[in-house]
This record gives structure tokens, C-alpha cells and sequence, in this order.
């Protein structure tokens, strides 16, 4: 039995029905995404009588759907970071139910506007470590039934004033003609009456109370509001009643191509919490501490890609590589799984990298993997290198492979496309050479997509171009980074410009008599590519930054070369006069390119080896 449309609802029973868990949230839904404004633009499309596309539901009555595939409540009291997942619950005994396939959304939406607060975090307030009410306070859903918006005066041709405010801001609004707001919820409060009449008059008992009775835009707003939540059927639904798993996921993945974009994760969550009941969870907890102790905004997709890769599966995301089997392999590993990406971003965190120049986190995933496996032996316990890889001396040169192959994989932007069979060939040279001494394979990975479309290295027209960098591109400090591979990660390094920037202004220049009349030279004192670049750039410590401040070159850097200033690449017998930075800049940019070269070039490739081009998965 495949199933059909049902008879249209009203916004009150399908409230009543998500209260009575008569419908629950199949795990793979997502989490609720929309914010106030989408819900507020929902109520007044209600209110406007505008269509609210049809709901899916799937009607569950088979015992081992309900037993082996997991549900969840809707969303009742949204807070920012602190609640954003649906609460399981538990079907086992449970009566027949609904689950939502789409329209999750919208009901969600509902259900918080009439029953639900909504908690957002303060403006300009501090992420506090717990939730804290006074911090991210719940907001109830109010309508503005004393004075309609001018639809012309808005984006979204909104005509009802709904807001989410808190109780200080319904305290202080206003007391006047323009203002009387109602908690929308009330409205399911308001006595059930069976004709037209009987809802003016208790809409009219209920204005004439506030002092508002002569207000007849109050009037027809509340009676429209009425008519819309509890006596119009607006809610037009398909019940799909096949208990195959397998066409409801598929239904489910189709229906949701025209909205939201379908994160395969999402879909993934449901198949892996039928077989490990905490998947969900474990995987949302590392995507937190991520983003809370290092700062990366890493996701669910990205966490499961490394899961999948890490225990050698397929790296696809297909319902078929997230079989029992390979879940259960992903279960048994997962602390090591989750300690290894852990260990990746603490070790590139004190690489000086962000999020901001971080821009393809699949980039992580080759380290990980490596972490996970180099020196990990089931046998004896050991667990792999993860464990020890961020004390520094001990693994400098492991460190340091790890960071270059980062940086150049960045900078060349090879995750760009194709990112399965790319991650899939890197991780077969990796698995062949783990146990080389030489630890990292960065020499085999250069060599094998050398001359192909993921060829890592530098050539002359790339390296230019990475030469005149602006100091603001998030490729800056990976490339500065590369050429200061010795600098100490562990403090905390400033991009900072050689010749002070404040040299090149505009009143400077002015007072620099060699400029004058010669307008040549001028121009290329003011073109930004010659000083603002990362040919007048080097990574600078904090203090030393500091200290440093607006000096001219010459006079803070003489006194202090040989000691404890970081390297800054200039060549030698380079004048540091401001009158000299022409031939300063041209050779150092010419030092920098050679030294780029050699970094990353032809003069790191070693003996040709088996070509790596990302090999195709069906």
C-alpha cells in the first residue's frame, strides 16, 4: 500500500496531534534551522491566506519500524547552541503515530509560535560556557493587533506586526493606540464557539476589556487570527503508509531535493541510530568541542566522512557504505575516531591556521587518518600517534610534513571538486606507507600528482602571483607559514608588514624628497601589491609586534639581528632604507620566489613513483 492525500487540517489539530506525540520527527530529519523572521513570515502567510505547501507524514503501525528505527519529539522550546536537538522518544508500546517525512519546518514553527519560546543570544552578549536565561532569553511569539505593517515598506510585503519578545519587551512597549500585543498562543485558550457570530462577539468582550473595542483593525486582525489557527483547514497532507524503509528514505530524499539542500549526515543519523543508539550525540558533542575549543566550524558531514574513511570503507556517502557492519566498525573505533580529528585540529590550531584560512576542511582528513593508524597495533594496545603527535620535539619533523602538505593543499585548492576520489587515492598512498620511517608520505604525495590535475607544486606564474598576496586574503598566513617553516607555533604570530605600512601614505609619500618629480617611483611606493603584499610581510610574534609598532625597518631590525627576531628573508647586503625599498622589495620578492621553490617545487619531488591521480569509485 503506497498511499494518498488525506482531508486538510487546521493549525490547532496538528498542534494537538504534536503535543499528544500523535507526530513524531523520524532521525533523519534535520534539526530545526529556521529563525525568527522565517517564522514570523509563516504566521503571517496564515494570516493572508496564502498557501502553506502540503505536509508528508508517514504512518507508522509496523512494530519493527517503530522498534528498530528511532523518533523524535518536536522542538517545544528552542535556545540557541543549548537546545537545537529534538529529544528521543521512545515508540516501543507506543500507539499508532505519524512521522513528519516533510514539513518538519513549518510544524515545528507552529508549534513554537502557539506553545514554544524561541532563545537567541543577546546582542552583543558573551557565549556563556551553560545556558543562561538572562543571556539568551525565551522569547514568546506576540501580534501587533493594534496597527497593521505598510506592506509596501517591507522586503516581504508583510502586513501582520508578529515579533518574538521577551517579557522585559512586552513591558516596554508602548501603551497606545498603535500598540496592543497579544501572545499568540492565547488563542488556543479562547472558548470553542460554532458560529461566526459568537467569535465577534468574544473577540469584542475581549478588546472592549483592554480598551481597545473601537479599534476595528484589532478586531478583524484577532478574529482572523481565530479563524485561521482553529477553524480553517489549511493544512493539506500526504500520508505515505508502506512500512519499507528503504522507499520512505527514498521518498524522503527526493521530497526534500527542492527545498533546504539534504545533507547526506542528516540521512545518515537514521540508518546509524537504528544500529548504535548514541550516534547522534557523539557525533553533534565533537562537532561542538571543535568549533568551542579550537574554533573551527567543522559539521556532521565532516565528521562522518572521517569516520568512513578512518575504518577504510567507502568514502561515498551512500546509504549502502553506512550498513550494519560498517556502523558497527565505526562504534568500536569511535574514541579513537573522535580523538584523532580532535588531535588534527589542536595540531593545526597551533599551525596559526582558522577557520577563516581553513577553507577546506577535507584537507584534515589525510591526517587524520594518519594519526589514527601510524603506530597503531590492536595487539599490544597501542593506539596510534594521535596520542603523542602534539608534543611538539618529539614529532618536529612529523609536524612539519603534516603542515606543509596542509599548506600547499590549501593554497593549490585541490578539494575544489571530485573530493571522494581524491581522498580515496590519498588514502591508499598513506595506508601503503605507513610503515616507512620517514613518517608523513609528503614525498610520495608530491610525486604522484605531479603533472596531473592536482599537481601540488609551485610554478613561476603561481608563485608570482602568491607573492603579491594581500595581507587581508585568508591564503596569507598559510603562505607566510610556509616560509617561515621554523617559527615557534606555540605563540601567537601577527602577519605583520616590514616597512610599516604608515610609510605608504598618501602625507608620507608627500614629504619623501627622492619622489619628488619622479613619478615612476611614485607610483610604485603607492601600489599595494609593493608594500601590502607578502613581499613586505613576514610573521612577527606578538611581543615583538608590539615593540616594533610604526619603527622604520632599519632602526628596530639592525640592533636585533642574531638575537631573538625571527628570520625575517631578506637577502643579504639589502639596504633597509626607506629610499632603497625598490631594490628591497625586488630582491626580496625574488629570495622569497626561490625560496618557495624550493619548498614546494620541482626540488621537493623525488624519483618518479606510480602516478596518484584520484582513482574513479563507481
Amino acid at each position: 500500500m503506497a498511499g494518498g492525500y488525506e482531508k486538510a487540517i487546521t493549525v490547532e489539530s496538528a498542534i494537538r496531534n504534536i503535543a499528544e506525540r500523535r507526530y513524531l520527527l523520524p532521525s533523519i530529519q534535520r534539526k530545526f534551522t529556521w529563525d525568527m523572521g522565517q517564522v514570523c513570515r509563516l504566521f503571517d502567510s496564515v494570516m493572508q491566506h496564502y498557501p502553506v505547501n502540503s505536509l508528508m507524514l508517514w504512518k507508522v503501525d509496523s512494530a519493527e519500524v517503530r522498534d528498530g528505527f528511532r523518533f523524535y519529539e518536536f522542538l517545544t522550546k528552542y535556545v540557541e547552541r543549548f537546545a537545537e536537538n529534538n529529544l528521543d522518544f521512545d515508540t516501543k508500546g507506543h500507539g499508532e503515530f505519524y512521522a513528519v517525512i516533510d514539513g518538519q519546518q513549518r510544524l515545528t514553527s507552529l508549534y513554537i509560535g502557539l506553545k514554544g519560546t524561541y532563545g537567541v543570544k543577546k546582542h552583543r552578549a558573551w557565549w556563556p560556557k551553560a545556558y543562561d536565561p538572562a543571556v539568551l532569553p525565551p522569547r514568546t511569539l506576540y501580534l501587533n493587533l493594534a496597527a497593521p505593517l505598510d506592506p509596501e515598506r517591507n522586503d516581504d510585503q508583510l502586513i501582520y506586526d508578529f515579533q518574538f519578545l521577551t517579557a522585559d519587551g512586552v513591558a516596554k512597549k508602548p501603551t497606545d493606540s498603535e500598540n496592543l500585543w497579544f501572545e499568540v498562543g492565547q488563542i488556543l485558550h479562547f472558548p470553542t464557539v460554532e458560529t461566526d457570530d459568537e467569535i465577534v462577539d468574544h473577540v469584542m468582550d475581549y478588546l472592549d476589556g483592554l480598551g481597545h473595542g473601537r479599534n476595528q483593525f484589532a478586531r478583524k486582525t484577532l478574529s482572523r487570527l481565530y479563524f485561521a489557527i482553529r477553524r480553517e483547514a489549511i493544512l493539506n497532507y500526504f500520508v505515505e503508509e508502506s512500512q519499507d524503509i528503504g522507499r520512505v528514505l527514498d521518498i524522503f530524499i527526493r521530497t526534500n531535493e527542492g527545498g533546504t539542500p539534504l545533507r547526506f549526515s542528516d540521512l545518515l543519523m537514521s540508518i546509524m541510530s537504528a544500529n548504535w543508539e548514541d550516534a547522534r550525540d557523539r557525533v553533534d558533542e565533537l562537532v561542538n568541542l571543535v568549533r568551542t575549543e579550537f574554533g573551527f566550524s567543522i559539521d556532521r558531514d565532516l565528521v562522518m566522512k572521517a569516520a568512513v574513511m578512518i575504518t577504510d570503507a567507502d568514502v561515498r556517502f551512500q546509504a549502502r557504505n553506512f550498513d550494519a557492519s560498517n556502523v558497527a566498525k565505526i562504534r568500536m573505533a569511535w574514541d579513537d575516531i573522535r580523538d584523532s580529528l580532535v588531535e588534527s585540529f589542536r595540531m593545526i590550531a597551533s599551525f596559526g591556521l582558522n577557520d577563516a584560512s581553513l577553507r577546506a576542511k577535507n584537507a584534515v582528513l589525510p591526517i587524520a587518518y594518519y594519526l589514527f593508524h601510524k603506530g597503531r597495533d590492536q595487539a599490544s594496545g597501542a593506539r596510534g600517534l594521535f596520542t603523542t603527535i602534539n608534543k611538539p620535539i618529539a614529532h618536529r619533523d612529523e609536524r612539519t610534513k603534516m603542515r606543509q602538505w596542509l599548506l600547499m593543499s590549501l593554497l593549490r585548492s585541490v578539494f575544489g571538486r571530485a573530493a571522494d576520489s581524491l581522498l580515496t587515492s590519498l588514502r591508499r598512498v598513506i595506508r601503503d606507507n605507513l610503515d616507512e620511517s620517514d613518517g608523513f608520505p609528503l614525498d610520495k604525495i608530491l610525486a604522484g600528482y605531479r603533472g596531473t590535475a592536482r599537481d601540488l607544486t609551485f610554478d613561476d606564474v603561481f608563485v608570482d602571483r602568491l607573492l603579491v598576496t594581500q595581507k587581508d586574503d585568508p591564503n596569507c598566513y598559510s603562505i607566510l607559514a610556509l616560509l617561515q617553516p621554523d617559527v615557534d607555533i606555540q605563540q601567537i604570530l601577527h602577519a605583520d608588514h616590514l616597512h610599516p605600512a604608515a610609510d605608504f601614505s598618501k602625507d608620507r609619500l608627500d614629504k619623501r624628497e627622492f619622489l619628488i618629480g619622479n613619478p615612476e617611483l611614485r607610483a610604485f611606493y603607492e601600489d599595494r601589491e609593493n608594500w601590502n603584499s607578502v613581499s613586505n610581510l613576514w610573521l612577527l610574534t606578538e611581543s615583538e609586534n608590539t615593540s616594533k609598532q610604526d619603527k622604520p625597518l632599519k632602526d628596530w631590525l639592525e640592533p636585533r639581528l642574531g638575537k631573538t627576531v625571527l628570520d625575517p628573508l631578506i637577502p643579504a647586503d639589502t639596504s633597509l632604507d626607506f629610499v632603497d625599498y625598490k631594490d628591497f622589495i625586488e630582491k626580496r620578492r625574488a629570495f622569497l620566489k626561490a625560496k618557495l621553490e624550493g619548498l614546494v617545487g620541482a626540488k621537493t619531488v623525488v624519483a618518479a613513483q606510480v602516478p596518484l591521480e584520484p582513482v574513479e569509485v563507481d
